[in-house]
């Protein structure tokens, strides 16, 4: 409590005049640019603003920053309405490492680094980044404009930690001043934050920084971070006749009680990761339940109850867990939330009870695969349970999605497409059909992904051995343009046999899936049928009183229209514009299949 006291103290009493920029990044759309003759990583810029690099200077580089939305794409938590906590907790970071200065965020859509710029007219002190795979060129992008206006950079996460030779191969060659980038492999803790901070001030940035602890306690609630305008969640205006006024009125939370996975996943981007860099850390119990608290200090309303709880799955938090909803249960917190578990949650009723009672409203499961053998393919840890009961894997999921679902919580699973014993005999008759006869039996939504090798990952490593990726190996310009699917839209990987080798038809499984469970109708079925399941089975605030059940039902409708955004993103991408061709166009035009191309051939028209 000391540290926020002086934090507000400072607040108080200062004006601010150094500031930082926390910089999120957008997709960009480089995947026609496969293949292109002498494109090199200094030409994204005329890609993306149509203006030559060699042109920028300290006296225009503003008007670099701001990037041609069209060629961007949306990414799976915006579409959803989630905002990244990685941005907001480094901007805490770095506000209790230099107590002098103010935070900005920025992003490509809501309000750019040049529009910051212009708006404080001065140069930030430094411009913070943190990257995933997918938007690491977004990154490089803007780095290459800062650096020609001589302000500092500091690159961190995941993307760079598990590949931190990207840096050297694909930024800092093009770079006039290549000193003023510096990149943080591991944890943006506060030492390794502070220790830039010195540097910074000393004009003595490292070129690497090395961050150890995954989360701390504290790093919240600075009223010198100036954040973003919230994302509206537009899924809402599924809902009827008030839908359009509901989703101006809600805000979407993210925070985490933990972080850190002692698991080695094989298709996990973290896999690759020393353990102590990965290592399990969590905050105490009173810090994570104080920072909702926060929020809610003029009482719970539509702004500040709905979160998304952001660990890739909340059971590892074991023995913490309970801690950290026994805390929640007693406190006069009122949230409801979503987050990542994995389907053992429903052989541990107790837990189970306490995870609905804290809020817990909505699960996303990662279930992958309906055939044992994709499990088994992809090292998923829960087969050997599965091949034990003697159930198939249908059998086995419904039967624990049902008893989730008593419990008055949602569900939508992650299912993978492009994996080895998928199947697909025509457009009518293909392995995702299997998929959406599940969903529908059992009342839930879907994220669908491609299975790919992503950077860092143990299968990234091994395929590169194999030579298993579709676009070019690490070190070329086709598999810096290929990031931009390392959100999983697509596969990077050889298609197996039994799709034909084909990236379209995978994609075409996925989209026809999609379709099917996204639609309109499908969506407001499910959420009805789920806003009955949470009003029987309310949480310890929904107890209290009706209003607070009927939030608990209305939650359950909220969620799981959020399913159904990734139907819109999916479209987004699939159908072609003027600016650039949709997935269907490209990959039919990448199709080396003949009989193939002329299954599609008039499919395709329907998105050109």
């Amino acid at each position: 409590m000391n540290d926020k006291t002086s934090d507000i103290t400072v607040e108080e009493h200062s004006s601010f005049d150094k500031y930082y920029i926390m910089y999120d990044p957008s997709t960009v759309n480089l995947m026609e640019k496969i293949g292109a003759d002498n494109f090199i990583v200094s030409d994204i810029i005329e890609f993306l603003t149509g203006k030559k690099l060699e042109t920028c200077n300290e006296g225009n580089y503003a008007e670099f920053l701001a990037f041609n939305t069209n060629l961007l794409r949306k990414g799976m938590l915006e579409q959803m309405a989630i905002e990244p906590y990685s941005s907001y907790y480094i901007a805490n970071q770095i506000c209790k490492a230099d107590q002098t200065a103010k935070v900005m965020l920025a992003d490509d859509t809501r309000r750019t680094i040049g529009q910051v710029i212009s708006m404080e007219r001065k140069k930030p002190a430094a411009v913070f980044i943190s990257v995933i795979s997918s938007n690491f060129q977004a990154a490089c992008a803007a780095t290459l404009v800062l650096n020609r206006a001589n302000i500092p950079v500091i690159i961190g996460g995941i993307h760079v930690s598990t590949s931190p030779f990207d840096i050297d191969t694909y930024l800092r060659r093009y770079l006039p001043r290549p000193e003023l980038v510096a990149q943080v492999i591991g944890a943006g803790d506060l030492s390794t934050i502070k220790e830039i901070i010195a540097d910074i001030a000393q004009s003595s940035l490292k070129k690497e920084y090395h961050g150890e602890t995954p989360i701390e306690d504290g790093a919240w609630g600075s009223l010198r971070v100036d954040e973003l305008p919230k994302i509206i969640p537009h899924f809402v205006d599924k809902f009827p006749v008030i839908g359009p006024i509901l989703s101006r009125m809600i805000e979407t939370n993210v925070t985490t009680p933990f972080l850190g996975c002692p698991y080695s996943c094989s298709f996990c981007s973290i896999s690759s990761l020393p353990k102590e860099k990965r290592k399990f850390t969590s905050r105490s119990p009173e810090d994570f339940t104080a920072e909702m608290l926060e929020k809610q200090k003029t009482g719970a309303n539509f702004k500040n109850r709905f979160y998304f709880i952001s660990p890739d799955n909340l059971l590892v938090g074991g023995k913490k867990l309970y801690d950290v909803l026994n805390k929640m249960i007693e406190s006069p917190l009122a949230i409801n939330y979503a987050a990542q578990i994995s389907i053992e949650i429903a052989d541990d009723e107790e837990l189970l009870k306490r995870l609905r009672l804290s809020g817990a409203s909505h699960f996303f499961i990662g279930l992958e695969s309906l055939d044992v053998r994709n499990l088994e393919f992809v090292g998923k840890n829960i087969t050997p349970k599965i091949k034990k009961s003697g159930e198939t894997v249908e059998e086995y999921y419904s039967s624990r999605i049902k008893k989730i679902q008593d419990y008055g919580i949602s569900v939508h699973g992650a299912f993978m497409f492009g994996m080895p014993y998928d199947y697909f005999n025509s457009l009518e008759d293909h392995s995702g059909k299997k998929i959406i006869e599940f969903c529908k039996k059992n009342k839930i939504g879907i994220q669908p992904t491609c299975l790919s090798n992503l950077p860092g990952s143990l299968d990234f490593i091994e395929g590169l051995k194999r030579d298993e990726l579709i676009y070019g190996n690490p070190g070329s310009m086709d598999y810096f343009c290929s990031l931009t699917i390392a959100d999983l839209t697509e596969s990077n990987r050889k298609i197996p046999d039994s799709l034909f080798n084909s990236p379209l038809v995978t994609f075409y499984m996925l989209y026809d899936t999609m379709k099917n469970i996204g639609s309109y109708f499908n969506a407001l079925g499910l959420a009805y049928f789920m806003a009955r399941k949470a009003w029987n089975m309310p949480t310890s605030n929904g107890l209290k009183n009706l209003k607070e059940r009927a939030i608990d039902a209305f939650a359950g409708v909220g969620f799981q229209l959020g399913c159904s955004a990734y139907f819109e993103l999916y479209k987004d991408l699939a159908y072609s514009t003027k600016w650039i061709n949709g997935t269907f166009e490209r990959l039919y035009k990448y199709e080396k299949n003949p009989e193939i191309k002329k299954l599609f051939h008039d499919y395709i028209k329907n998105f050109t």
